[in-house]
């Protein structure tokens, strides 16, 4: 199995992502695969009109929806049209220094404010490790409801769907280690809910971070779980082992 990946950030190699860095973004189809959360916002913006109804569910440690500077960051978004280096190069200047205005923290936030009256649905799943989206009542789901519901949750008359995944979700710190701490049988019964899912057509589009640093593992680890996942969608991803001149 093959498939023919668009490198929408080509990429750079298996470095820190932090808060602002974006290592690639690739896409197949409607799904993207990135190492940093902060670019689903436009992923999205690709594949549907977020002003038209549709519903999300957020799988992810943290919902990603700080608020701290939430005013100061809506006076500075980059065009909805921009393409991918205008959106991610999108810069203000604070406190004497320049400051990304989109990072993986706060994109859940300004989607929120931008485009949350549009939502039917948002579901939540996360670890609580952060601020509480700004969204009057998500639907809080827990861990073990996931395997088994999944395909239920992503229901035709609540489409289309977004379904936005952060590998970290899968994964807990357990004494000076952080660990997977679901089975091999958990991720597969997540892969094929997405894959009926899919089929079906409910998933408008699907975004998958790595987060390769702080939260889980390293690179390698969370390559081959978006491989074990992907491959359930009949996708075949690896990045390459070798950076390519730019």
């Amino acid at each position: 199995m093959t498939t023919e990946w668009e490198w929408i950030v080509p990429f750079k190699g298996r470095n820190h992502s932090g808060s602002v860095e974006q290592n690639f973004l690739c896409r197949a189809g409607n799904v993207y695969v990135m190492d940093n959360h902060r670019a689903a916002l436009w992923c999205w913006l690709q594949e549907l009109d977020l002003t038209a109804s549709h519903s999300l569910i957020h799988i992810d440690r943290h919902p990603d929806a700080l608020q701290s500077r939430l005013d100061e960051w809506l006076k500075h978004l980059p065009s909805w049209a921009a393409g991918i280096d205008a959106y991610l190069g999108k810069t203000y200047r604070s406190d004497g220094f320049d400051c990304s205005v989109i990072r993986w923290d706060n994109y859940l936030s300004i989607y929120l404010r931008e485009f949350g009256d549009s939502l039917t649905t948002f579901r939540c799943l996360t670890h609580e490790d952060g601020d509480s989206p700004n969204f009057g009542h998500p639907m809080y789901s827990s861990p073990w409801e996931l395997p088994e519901n999944l395909s239920y949750w992503l229901a035709e008359r609540e489409a289309p769907w977004i379904v936005n995944i952060d590998l970290d979700y899968f994964y807990c710190q357990f004494e000076s280690d952080i660990r997977m701490m679901v089975s091999d049988d958990y991720i597969d019964a997540v892969a094929s809910g997405l894959k009926d899912a899919m089929d079906r057509g409910t998933i408008r589009v699907l975004t998958l971070c790595l987060t390769p640093d702080s939260y889980t593992p390293s690179w390698a680890a969370t390559e081959a779980l978006a491989a074990r996942i992907l491959e359930r969608l009949d996708l075949a991803f690896q990045l390459p082992d070798v950076v390519e001149p730019m």
